[in-house]
């Protein structure tokens, strides 16, 4: 009887490779790191699937081109009803009464947002607003227009 007939097979330990055990073993002299160069060393941390050796990455040599969407989205303004009702006097919040109170610039595209309740009645005509929006200007009584942007 030996020590390896009375262990049991399956400790739950996966055995450590004994490499630098001569060529008999598959994993002598150079261990299966191979000659030279940054594979061969202690600390090589190059082991991602881009690395190509130091060459300048392929990745890197394409060219950065190709269709983008940026340019063609729509980006609204977005400006709280709340702060529009108390900002600008009056009935009717347009563009035209948003620049003049500083809530807008010139040729931008406004939404309402943040539809808290409001106090009385006004006509609403900008290029989008939210629900919650559209419901607080008629739940006071008003009314709501969306213009094309």
């Amino acid at each position: 009887m030996s020590l390896d007939n009375i262990l049991s097979a399956d400790t739950g330990r996966k055995f450590s490779r004994r490499v630098g055990r001569g060529s008999g073993s598959g994993v002598g002299k150079t261990c299966g790191r191979g000659q030279k160069g940054a594979g061969a060393r202690a600390g090589n941390n190059a082991k991602s699937p881009t690395f190509e050796g130091g060459q300048f990455p392929f990745w890197q040599r394409l060219p950065k081109r190709g269709f983008s969407n940026y340019r063609h989205t729509t980006r609204y303004q977005a400006v709280s009803l709340g702060r529009a009702v108390k900002r600008i006097e009056g009935d009717v919040i347009d563009l035209e009464s948003m620049i003049a109170a500083g809530l807008a610039d010139q040729g931008e595209l406004i939404k309402l947002v943040s539809g808290e309740a409001i106090d009385r009645k006004v006509t609403v005509k900008v290029h989008k607003v939210t629900a919650s929006v559209k419901q607080a200007v008629e739940a006071a009584g008003g009314s709501v227009e969306e213009l094309n942007g």
